[in-house]
């Protein structure tokens, strides 16, 4: 049951009594209307449109300051208050804008961090010139606009805009004091001017210092995240040859038998053994052996379609699993990578030929990972039985 006062719908749930209450007609609308103005995506768009917000919030605060000024006689009763506003809000709107449509993206500060920066500086400066008791005050909004700089501007920049903060202010005092060229006029001036350039000197240095700051934690988190690829690489792949280890294989044999059982689709799994595997390291050492091991990952990877999953399966036994391929594809593509395997040469052994022999078998719906791989097991037993160095199919 729901009834509706004003732009507030209430809701009731029968089953458990609770009460609910959601915006309804125009003050949907107007909630709506203003995610639209932030969309969630791209996020750093939206966050750059949420600074802007925030800049428009300081510059109405600072109007409204103006305001109150000028009611308290603070200001100069001249001060065209509604008309800084509206010039305000129009810059603030137009750089909403740029940013909403994208076109600040262009740049290479798609914020348009100096840009804003220098515009508020300006209409700062304006403002202080209609300032009269409130001067040393008023010097404080200088230091609202350099705070949005310190966390996206680098030492170097947060200087040029000091500056540029500096030369604004000396231009005004300049002209100001040609108006009433008096001594104490001057000396209250160039005080101002003084304090003005020291905490902007504090806010160099405290800006540098956060953004030595947060270049040292991004090279850290950027550091951890390459620790973090690395460490899933080595728990997902095997070190002497490169490819996925039994484990991942059998995460993702489990995976694609949920696939193959939803979607209705082909595969077929392959368990290889080296023949004589033993021998090789009997004879030739362990680290030969090795050497065999990686070349057939090797010539694996390369034969094989980059769909096809290859592991490791333990000891010299690989496993390959086929997904979406028939089983006349598969037995060709074994046989070619047998071929390919028996022509190797090797530095350590000239006259030692390598061969495999392989067990395929294809997925039946329904059936488990343990089935599957026990079916596969069966036909590499059968290609070792007849004589090795072959490919044994079973349906």
């Amino acid at each position: 049951m729901s009834t509706s006062h004003n732009d507030i719908t209430v809701t009731r749930d029968e089953k458990n009594g609770k009460v609910e209450k959601k915006p309804s007609g125009q003050l949907q609308d107007c909630v709506s209307y203003v995610f639209t103005l932030i969309p969630a995506d791209p996020p750093e768009r939206a966050i750059r449109l949420r600074r802007q917000i925030m800049a428009l919030y300081s510059y109405c605060l600072l109007w409204a300051g103006t305001i109150i000024g000028v009611e308290l006689s603070a200001f100069a009763p001249d001060t065209p208050h509604l008309t800084l506003f509206s010039v305000l809000f129009a810059i603030n709107l137009v750089f909403f804008l740029i940013i909403r449509s994208g076109l600040s993206e262009r740049f290479a500060d798609p914020s348009l961090t100096i840009v804003q920066m220098a515009t508020g500086i300006v209409l700062t400066t304006v403002i202080l010139h209609y300032t009269r008791e409130l001067r040393g005050a008023m010097l404080s909004i200088y230091f609202m606009v350099m705070t949005f700089g310190i966390f996206a501007l680098d030492r170097r920049r947060q200087m040029a805009m000091a500056g540029f903060t500096l030369l604004c202010f000396t231009l005004l005092q300049i002209y100001e004091w040609r108006e009433t060229p008096q001594q104490a006029i001057f000396s209250f001036l160039i005080g101002h001017w003084i304090i003005l350039a020291l905490i902007l000197c504090w806010f160099i240095y405290m800006g540098g210092y956060i953004h030595n700051l947060q270049t040292r934690v991004r090279d850290q988190r950027e550091n951890l995240r390459d620790a973090h690829r690395r460490l899933e690489a080595i728990a997902v792949r095997d070190d002497l040859t490169g490819l996925y280890n039994r484990r991942h294989f059998l995460e993702r044999l489990e995976e694609e038998i949920s696939l193959a059982n939803r979607n209705h689709t082909s595969l077929h799994l392959a368990i290889i053994d080296l023949d004589h595997f033993k021998q090789v390291n009997d004879n030739h050492g362990h680290h030969s052996g090795d050497e065999v091991l990686s070349r057939f990952g090797r010539i694996a990877s390369q034969s094989l379609r980059k769909s096809d999953l290859l592991a490791r399966y333990g000891g010299e036994e690989f496993v390959v699993l086929f997904p979406h391929a028939s089983q006349s594809a598969c037995e060709a593509a074994l046989e070619r990578l047998r071929q390919q395997f028996s022509e190797q040469h090797y530095d350590f052994a000239p006259s030692l030929q390598t061969t495999f022999s392989a067990g395929l078998t294809a997925f039946q719906e329904g059936e488990t990972a343990d089935q599957l791989t026990k079916r596969a097991d069966t036909a590499l037993y059968e290609a070792k039985s007849h004589g090795r160095d072959r490919i044994i199919s079973l349906p």
